[in-house]
């Protein structure tokens, strides 16, 4: 993602209540944080699951080791938009890549499963968030506004689905 300097104007008041909300967040961030979180866009990772089997043994590895500050595993890196019932896929240049119709959506969780798995021992503390959709299956994972680390239990995102994550039975529990 390329990123571009703007110029905002604000008046005085808009720019009082922004330094209340905003905590110890930098102001630019906080503006950029605040559209993304309006234009419902999130950062986002994924692998399909039938290239899991195409993972190198060094990606698998690095995968693996650097969690849970890393990346987890994954070939793709983008954004998702969720608008009108539909998730819209796109890459790193915001070039649109596919969209999935929430209503097509199955068998969503966050966890861990025997195509997606955790190694033992290993230090893969992040379970994918992964659903079927049109004979496809996809591990996803999303990073909330103001985070480093990248999670599948992501609860802003779920909650734009329409999902409680205490009520889908979602957890992070391993």
């Amino acid at each position: 993602m390329t990123k571009q300097k703007i110029s905002i104007t604000l008046d005085s008041g808009l720019v009082t209540f922004l330094n209340k909300e905003r905590g110890d967040v930098p102001l630019s961030k906080f503006i950029e944080n605040y559209v993304r979180a309006k234009v419902h866009l999130h950062e986002a990772l994924w692998i399909f699951k039938d290239e899991m089997d195409k993972i190198t043994a060094t990606e698998w590895l690095s995968a693996h080791t650097t969690q849970p500050i890393g990346k987890p595993l994954h070939k793709h890196k983008g954004f998702i938009a969720v608008d009108k019932g539909n998730l819209i896929f796109y890459d790193e240049e915001m070039d649109r890549q596919f969209s999935v119709r929430q209503r097509d959506i199955r068998g969503l969780s966050v966890s861990y499963d025997a195509t997606f798995r955790r190694f033992r021992d290993s230090r893969g503390l992040i379970p994918p968030l992964h659903f079927r959709f049109n004979n496809n299956g996809i591990y996803l994972f999303t990073r909330p506004a103001n985070k480093v680390m990248y999670t599948g239990y992501d609860k802003a995102f779920l909650g734009e689905l329409g999902i409680a994550p205490e009520k889908a039975g979602l957890s992070l529990t391993i």
